[in-house]
């Protein structure tokens, strides 16, 4: 298994072409949550991320979430690679259609935690009574000229990951593919209050570079009592209005106004789903 970022190069450049690939083939928000080189750990606050030669590790509040790699084999290399904000990924690099189109991962949790697929086609992990443990965000695969290439996760009862790459329309000269799960727990960064006069006041939210990517609607509940749990005693300042926007924000990424999430008091108590559009931005 090739070097990762964060410990040392293999002396046959094998981390550095595969590293290199993941990065000019990946979607922008993915490539650009890589962290430095450098990096042995990232971590937000309640989260830490590490990596292995086969394997990915993420350590948080709730217990540690692992996601270890099959046996290279024929066409495929993979690629541990550490990202922002204690979240980590496997690349999977597809070199030839001799690789197959079922990529198997193994997950560990520390506990009794299940894996279910999300209707948006991410993976969450929860415990027996429903508590958020982590998770992997949204497929996707793409072939070395840019394309979208249709991919899912599957999970099946050993907690075993499966990521269904279809290669079938992938021309020769598209590869190599490149794939990956991406896995985290932390989804807000940081979360303050700003007063306007009065009674308003504005809730600010910036979603880690992992969770602005974990959205799916049976995420949500994990993605509000986040917020609550950065506001500290402000939490409760998070009303039906302030909820409503916050999901709207999570839902629709950038339709929500850009990188930090504000969520304005004074605003109409609108369900979520009315307000994703680019003229109210997630504020009705």
């Amino acid at each position: 298994m090739a070097a990762i970022p964060g410990m040392a190069i293999a002396d046959d450049g094998t981390a550095d072409d595969a590293l290199s690939t993941f990065r000019s083939v990946a979607p922008d928000y993915v490539a650009n949550a890589v962290a430095p080189e450098t990096a042995l750990s990232t971590s937000s606050d309640n989260a830490v991320a590490t990596v292995s030669d086969e394997a990915i590790t993420i350590k948080s509040d709730s217990g540690t979430l692992s996601l270890v790699a099959p046996q290279e084999t024929l066409g495929v290399e993979y690629q541990p690679v550490l990202m922002d904000g204690g979240s980590a990924l496997i690349a999977i690099v597809i070199d030839s259609p001799a690789a197959g189109d079922v990529f198997e991962f193994q997950a560990l949790t520390s506990d009794d935690s299940r894996a279910k697929v999300l209707e948006d086609g991410s993976v969450v992990f929860t415990a027996a009574d429903g508590t958020f443990k982590g998770g992997l965000a949204t497929p996707w695969a793409r072939d070395s000229k840019g394309n979208d290439i249709p991919t899912r996760f599957e999970v099946t009862e050993a907690n075993t990951v499966r990521q269904h790459v279809d290669l079938s329309s992938v021309p020769a000269d598209a590869y190599p593919v490149v794939a990956d799960p991406w896995a985290g727990h932390d989804l807000v960064a940081s979360a303050w209050v700003t007063n306007q006069g009065g009674s308003q006041y504005v809730v600010h939210a910036v979603p880690t570079s992992w969770g602005e990517f974990y959205r799916g609607i049976d995420t949500h509940y994990a993605h509000v009592a986040e917020l609550k749990a950065k506001l500290g005693s402000l939490a409760y300042k998070v009303t039906a209005t302030i909820d409503n926007q916050f999901i709207c924000h999570v839902n629709y990424g950038w339709l929500g106004g850009g990188a930090t999430y504000d969520m304005e008091s004074w605003r109409d108590n609108i369900h979520w789903t009315l307000q994703g559009n680019p003229i109210t931005k997630c504020n009705p």
